[in-house]
């Protein structure tokens, strides 16, 4: 074979060769759609697909909204805000009529008094079994609840425990309330109560927290807190029921209106205004309720803009917008003869 034959043939393969890699080529890169734009593998272009915030609640996505549609619907905005507020507790009270805890702080009173009768004693067990009838006494009263604060006024011989049983007008009147669970934590000694009932024909006692239980009652959920009510009426009764409000000042929070929220008792989101028209939906951390304001635990920040009016309507359209995006992430089409492979990311002979 001469060597033009041979380098004939050299370029052949070589055509051939080239021909064989174009043709591959064609069939893995050049997929098209129904509309005839090319496909390429998304394992080569890494295309991003439409991925849920962790800041948005599930089934959510942020959408444009013109101005003529917000008017029509509704839509109002509002502003975040850090202000000073307070935590008001309701709880249903009682004048308190308690005659376990009169015997108990009797019997401690009496107590201190034998021990200090015999402290001059020259025999020591008298004295030993004085301090343990005193030690006994205190635990007694620590097991109904009393601080030890409270322990340590009745050393006082004036301390003054009848009106645990009877009342008598102008004097200090003792109000036990309960407290639900969740609400313990802003009941502390020393806070404001306001005190109502019916019988008091509009007037509203004030008490103050002196002691809260730390034994939760097991049928209930709920602790009693002991308020010390200074002037008392003739119309409270031992047993009277009454309405109790403790004050708890909490200092500033970042406060929204309790319209701005949604709440489906799992999760609680608003919509953040970031731009003319654009709505956000954001996942919140609420802190406490307090009337129509709302302490935000996080989530949100002072200065920001919010939906307070129309937040269902708005709702609606941003679970329609999510709704468009998961139809948007479902399979791309392929050319006629060829399926998706979702293993291989790519379209592939039938």
């Amino acid at each position: 074979m001469n060597k033009t034959a041979i380098y004939l043939s050299f370029i052949f393969l070589f055509v051939v060769g080239l021909f064989g890699l174009t043709k591959k080529g064609h069939a893995a890169m050049s997929m098209t759609n129904n509309s005839g734009k090319m496909i390429m593998p998304m394992h080569k272009l890494s295309m991003p697909m439409p991925t849920q915030k962790t800041t948005e609640p599930s089934g959510h996505a942020p959408f444009h909204l013109s101005p003529n549609a917000q008017q029509l619907i509704g839509v109002k905005i509002g502003w975040v805000i850090k202000r000073d507020l307070n935590k008001n507790i309701d709880a249903a009270g009682r004048v308190a009529y308690d005659p376990e805890l009169y015997t108990a702080q009797t019997e401690y009173i009496e107590a201190l008094q034998e021990l200090e009768q015999v402290k001059n004693s020259p025999l020591p067990e008298v004295k030993e079994s004085a301090r343990q009838m005193v030690n006994s006494a205190r635990l007694r009263l620590k097991i109904l609840g009393l601080s030890d604060r409270q322990i340590a006024h009745l050393h006082s011989r004036s301390a003054e425990t009848s009106n645990l049983l009877l009342t008598k007008p102008h004097q200090h009147v003792w109000v036990y309330a309960d407290i639900f669970e969740m609400d313990l934590p802003y009941v502390k000694p020393g806070e404001r109560a306001d005190i109502s009932a019916d019988f008091l024909e509009g007037k509203t006692l004030i008490g103050k927290v002196i002691s809260v239980d730390r034994v939760i009652d097991t049928k209930s959920r709920t602790a009693r807190a002991r308020i010390l009510v200074n002037e008392g009426t003739s119309y409270l009764r031992p047993g009277s029921y009454v309405n109790v409000t403790i004050h708890d000042p909490t200092g500033d929070q970042v406060v929204v209106p309790f319209d701005a929220i949604l709440n489906t008792g799992k999760a609680a989101w608003v919509f953040v205004v970031k731009r003319p028209g654009i709505f956000i939906p954001r996942k919140i951390g609420i802190k406490f309720y307090d009337g129509n304001n709302v302490a935000i635990a996080s989530g949100l920040t002072s200065g920001e803009k919010i939906v307070t009016s129309a937040n269902f309507l708005i709702d609606s359209e941003s679970r329609l917008k999510a709704s468009e995006f998961s139809r948007a992430s479902q399979t791309p089409s392929c050319p006629k003869n060829q399926h998706w492979d979702t293993a291989m990311t790519m379209c592939m002979p039938n």
